[in-house]
């Protein structure tokens, strides 16, 4: 698998553990761990993001470099694959 395809499965990774965490939270809000291990899995997704977007672009509209150009639709989209 090359670098690209391992940051996307790590970002999912990441983010299904905060959809999960998040839910827990839900039904125990004064659960110190699991609000710490969400907090360190929000800044692990958050830094694998960055590493992405710096090499590959945007994963989202919300994170365009340039709002003012359209330009991300030139490239793969993420859950393409290169031949």
């Amino acid at each position: 698998m090359d670098e690209r395809n391992t940051l996307l499965e790590q970002i999912m990774a990441y983010d299904f553990v905060l959809i999960d965490l998040g839910l827990y939270l839900n039904t125990h809000p004064s659960d110190r761990n699991a609000l710490r291990d969400y907090k360190m899995a929000l800044e692990h997704s958050e830094k694998l993001r960055q590493q992405y977007q710096s090499k590959y672009g945007p994963l989202t509209i919300r994170s365009l470099p340039d709002p003012n150009c359209w330009q991300w639709v030139n490239d793969p989209w993420p859950w393409n694959k290169e031949a």
